[in-house]
């Protein structure tokens, strides 16, 4: 992964460099002495303007701009491009470049004298070149350095919306462990065969709360595995006047979803819709279509019910939180509560991606 990030970062500067050096090599005819010379000439320049680019790009930004003394990193920068004037000026009367010129275009000696600055009419003698190759230099650095901070803070976000989805998720064992040996602890009293048989079960749901369902997405299959099974050892509590419908998909598509979504729903359907006075329903259906998972379940609100209760409280609103973090605003969660009936449906999309 680093090494595909410098890759990312070089390449541009690698391919801009060989474009610069390879152009003039097709442009100037090295047969003639002209073109020679002002190839030559090229090449010293493009010299002074790609250490100019670098010492900007790779000290100057990242020590100054990056540093919040921008009003530094100005004098600074100006004072560089004064300075890469003069030394390219100063090394070109060194090497003497005039000497390389054909004999017709030779200026005269008395136009350069001895100790004079002038400033080279060409490209990196231009000040104004200089602080354009400057300008695009400090660009590109503090494009790159935005898009890194762009990506830190991706990673930082994401960072804690895994770890504030690890936490809603965890409270869910507690809370349906708390539950499932309530159903238990009253079947004891009835049956102690299917109390023995009913922690089996349970068992086997919790060895996947705790181990299989620990990944951002499972098997739909395996989920609504667990979710009937799930119903199965809650409806073992059930009297006689609670009337339980399922409609639950036998033939499951190959896909992912998030895992344990409709528990919390079905936790407060048989926690508050249940009433031991007189009867009660319970209606749970499952669903698939080609795109979506569709989820409704409706139970009855005793009598004794407030509706604050009957609501779900923090397992409801832990599941509506995930659901935001998990899928944003693709998703459909609708919950209608009257004074007889709590109703909700949730649609959530399936995840294909991983089907071979």
């Amino acid at each position: 992964m680093h090494f595909n990030h410098k890759i990312e970062k070089w390449l541009p500067h690698t391919l801009g460099l060989l474009l610069f050096i390879i152009i003039p090599l097709f442009v100037f005819d090295r047969d003639n002495d002209r073109s020679l010379f002002w190839m030559y000439s090229y090449f010293y320049q493009l010299l002074f303007m790609i250490v100019a680019f670098y010492v900007n790009y790779l000290i100057l930004v990242p020590r100054l701009f990056f540093s919040k003394k921008k009003v530094w990193f100005f004098v600074v920068i100006s004072v560089f491009a004064i300075l890469m004037i003069f030394l390219s000026q100063h090394f070109y009367d060194i090497i003497d470049f005039d000497s390389l010129r054909p004999i017709e275009n030779k200026p005269d000696k008395m136009v350069r004298p001895t100790g004079r600055f002038g400033l080279h009419p060409k490209l990196v003698d231009n000040f104004f070149l200089m602080i354009l190759v400057l300008g695009f230099s400090s660009g590109m650095a503090i494009i790159q350095q935005l898009r890194r901070n762009e990506a830190r803070q991706k990673e930082i976000e994401k960072a804690r919306v895994d770890s504030e989805l690890a936490f809603l998720k965890n409270q869910i064992s507690p809370h349906f462990f708390f539950n499932a040996l309530n159903s238990i602890y009253a079947l004891i009293a009835i049956d102690g065969d299917e109390a023995q048989k009913a922690v089996e079960k349970l068992s086997g749901l919790m060895r996947y709360l705790i181990y299989e369902s620990d990944t951002e997405t499972v098997e739909l299959q395996k989920e609504f595995d667990f979710t009937l099974k799930y119903i199965e050892l809650m409806q073992k509590r059930l009297s006689s006047k609670v009337e339980l419908e399922l409609d639950i998909d036998n033939i499951i598509p190959y896909a992912q979803i998030s895992p344990l979504l409709f528990i919390p729903f079905v936790e407060n359907a048989f926690k508050h819709g249940i009433s031991y006075r007189g009867k009660s329903f319970i209606s749970i259906k499952l669903k698939t279509n080609s795109d979506n998972v569709i989820f409704e379940c409706r139970n009855s609100v005793p009598e004794n019910q407030g509706k604050k209760e009957s609501s779900g409280g923090v397992g409801i609103a832990n599941i509506k939180q995930r659901l935001n973090l998990i899928y944003n605003n693709d998703f459909s969660l609708k919950i209608n509560q009257t004074k007889e009936v709590y109703e909700v449906l949730l649609t959530v999309p399936l995840d294909f991606s991983s089907h071979e």
